[in-house]
């Protein structure tokens, strides 16, 4: 019979079709009669065993092994041996070159899929999975970014903490809680911590405690996306106060034309959101002088110039009308965080956090396909996919020995992107 197994020490003699897989029989042939392990004398044979093993599929059908071995006893002791196949994981009852596929494949397919083309049980391949992750957690170290980015994500039941490398816009680090508790200890064991030149973060305090002390030349921006989503905010506010004046049919009138019309900024508007905007400004005039204060705060972060802006928003609050209490309350918040919030005019190329919130949607897509999977699959799914680990990443010349290094970066979250996009994660 043709070796369809490439296999050593065995020699297939049948092949059937199973339930749902392909199986294949095969042989170990009688050896020569063997020494007892525990006392060194003769054994003999003792009749054969079979077990059933599975492999890599075949014609795109789970495989499975039914292999015959003879055993051995011997004639002293009386103890029993079967001679042992090196290409077989006999805890998984799988060969081991399907334990590395699916390896190989484990953070970028759910684990249903996988068990479904491996005929494996589902915590069988969630039981590789760990063994992995395990094994990356020792081996895997990144680079400490120059630029970090802080943020977090809900992430089965629990809130995450997310650290981005925004300098080169790779995943670097995911954190079981975003407590000070477990914050504090990371940064302080960081790797090369001195180097982190700017950190970025929402205006969550906690963050900024976590790492103040143990990042010793870094500075804190906080994420203009974060500032600017509060002046939208506070329009919405301004939007909801006049539609509980309405009745229910024009309260969905309402939030169905105008909500996504007065949240976009100007040059985004087609010529008849412009046209539908001048009729909003003769009817509903409080929400257009929202719109106005929202545009003209959006502005200040337009302003190149660090002075110009300050003096903007100066400016701005100034102005602010006594019943528009959302935006008081925001510049409240600003002059709350003002020299980070004013720290972006420093920051090289305006730092934010989008790539930050980037990697949160994708983590939280993967989790939405893994059917509920635990915190520690979707975190290694996220920071040790293969292909989007090799870009950006490479060699450079070592400063101490003057030699060559390995430098990994992390995940490239643009690379993630585009491999979401085309329907996996590898």
């Amino acid at each position: 019979m043709l070796d369809l197994l490439n296999l050593p020490g065995v020699v297939p003699v049948d092949l059937r079709t199973g339930n749902k897989c392909i199986i294949v029989v095969a042989n170990v042939d009688d050896g020569d009669l063997q020494q007892c392990p525990d006392c060194n004398k003769p054994m003999y044979r003792h009749g054969r065993r079979t077990n059933v093993f599975a492999d890599t599929p075949m014609q795109m059908q789970p495989v499975r092994l039914e292999i015959s071995r003879p055993r051995y006893r011997c004639t002293s002791c009386g103890a029993m041996v079967t001679p042992e196949l090196t290409f077989l994981d006999e805890k998984r009852r799988a060969t081991k070159r399907l334990v590395d596929a699916i390896r190989e494949r484990c953070l970028g397919m759910t684990f249903h899929a996988l068990a479904e083309q491996t005929g494996l049980a589902v915590n069988t391949i969630k039981s590789i999975a760990q063994d992995l992750i395990a094994d990356l957690e020792r081996t895997v170290l990144y680079e400490t970014p120059v630029i970090m980015g802080i943020d977090e994500v809900n992430l089965a039941g629990e809130m995450r903490c997310v650290i981005t490398n925004l300098a080169t816009n790779n995943a670097f680090q995911m954190l079981e809680f975003r407590t000070q508790e477990h914050l504090k200890p990371f940064f302080k064991n960081l790797p090369d911590r001195e180097k982190v030149e700017w950190v970025c973060t929402d205006m969550w305090r906690p963050f900024k405690r976590s790492f103040s002390k143990y990042l010793p030349n870094a500075r804190l921006v906080i994420d203009k996306f974060h500032v600017v989503a509060m002046a939208s905010e506070a329009l919405e506010t301004v939007r909801k106060k006049h539609q509980a004046t309405l009745d229910k049919t024009e309260r969905i009138k309402v939030k169905k034309s105008i909500r996504w019309l007065t949240l976009k900024r100007p040059h985004n508007l087609s010529s008849a959101e412009v046209e539908a905007l001048a009729v909003v400004r003769q009817v509903i005039p409080d929400l257009a002088l929202a719109y106005d204060f929202k545009e003209a705060f959006y502005r200040i972060y337009d302003d190149p110039v660090k002075e110009s802006a300050m003096r903007a928003f100066e400016a701005w609050e100034n102005s602010l009308p006594d019943e528009l209490d959302g935006f008081r309350s925001l510049a409240k918040t600003v002059h709350n965080h003002y020299d980070d919030i004013f720290a972006y005019w420093d920051s090289p190329s305006r730092i934010t956090n989008a790539y930050t919130e980037g990697l949160n949607g994708l983590t939280k897509v993967a989790n939405r396909m893994g059917r509920g999977y635990s915190y520690e699959i979707i975190r290694a799914k996220m920071l040790y996919a293969k292909y989007a680990r090799r870009v950006g990443s490479g060699v450079r010349v070592a400063e101490k020995t003057g030699g060559s290094e390995t430098v990994e970066y992390g995940p490239h979250i643009p690379t993630l992107v585009e491999m979401a996009e085309s329907g996996g994660l590898d």
